[in-house]
């Protein structure tokens, strides 16, 4: 009896392991060689960034990781006028895809590396249309992004200066964005590799895209992080009609809080509405 009573608690064991395991099923095989990124010392994995802003929206996505290759991002939005949304990317490196488990829509897409592991190239899998092309520097630095979707393609080209990520700029049909950022005296080093606020996301939604960047999927990461970050026109400036002075852009503060050992633990913005974001490492 004692040994069929322990048959029964392996088997439900066993049962809920197998119910837990919410990780889709992918389809989509391929021969792929994957190039995983090249990480610097010192740099520590992401496993949650929490996002909450003044009016109460939340944003959590956690990261989980098969020894020290990004596995998965789960997002949950929480939004402070009520509602929710939901996502998970999984990252499936024998076969060179990602798939994206979403409330809207699910999507798998491929995609290609260049020698240091980051991503060139996403494609639609149903579609064979390609998604998403990237371009790096020689220092591994993304430079220019060609977003395509079935009416447009946004073209976002990227400047660094000393490994320094100084602004990006998005043109497309309808479209035209761009965020500066500023050094100040004692700007931070970017010890544990973490994505520089208001960057520009690629395809997926922002955090995943900076839990990507932070496990080296976007290339490399801005050597310091800015204090300033100058974005949107800033429309109460009083300039002549017949000035060719253009419209400046707003200018935000961003300040951190670090560990003891130089890493940020969480940062804070006076973007309206205002928000601090926490990072939390492996």
């Amino acid at each position: 009896m004692k040994s069929l009573k322990y048959l029964a608690i392996a088997l439900f064991a066993i049962m809920m392991v197998s119910c837990g395991d919410n990780e889709p099923k992918n389809t989509f095989t391929r021969e792929f060689n994957m190039i995983y990124p090249q990480l610097p010392v010192g740099h520590k994995f992401i496993s949650k960034i929490e996002k909450e802003d003044a009016k109460g929206t939340k944003i959590v996505a956690t990261a989980s990781y098969d020894g020290d290759h990004l596995k998965s991002v789960h997002v949950v939005t929480n939004y402070g006028t009520g509602g929710s949304n939901e996502e998970t990317i999984y990252f499936d490196y024998d076969n060179g895809a990602i798939i994206c488990d979403k409330s809207i829509q699910d999507v798998t897409y491929s995609f290609e590396v260049n020698a240091q592991g980051a991503i060139t190239q996403l494609k639609n899998v149903s579609t064979s249309r390609t998604a998403a092309a990237l371009q790096y520097s020689y220092s591994n630095e993304l430079e220019l992004a060609q977003i395509v979707s079935p009416s447009s393609t946004d073209v976002t080209k990227v400047a660094w200066l000393n490994g320094k990520l100084m602004q990006w700029e998005s043109t497309g049909v309808n479209k035209k964005d761009s965020v500066v950022y500023e050094y100040g005296t004692g700007a931070p080093i970017n010890k544990g590799c973490i994505d520089v606020e208001g960057n520009e996301s690629f395809t997926f939604t922002k955090y995943v895209c900076a839990i990507m960047r932070n496990a080296g999927l976007f290339g490399a990461t801005s050597a310091y992080l800015p204090t300033v970050m100058k974005k949107g026109y800033d429309y109460s400036q009083t300039v002549e009609a017949d000035s060719d002075e253009p419209l400046q852009l707003k200018r935000y503060d961003i300040t951190y809080e670090l560990d003891s050992d130089g890493y940020v633990k969480s940062y804070t913005t006076n973007e309206t509405p205002k928000y601090t974001v926490r990072i939390t490492y492996r």
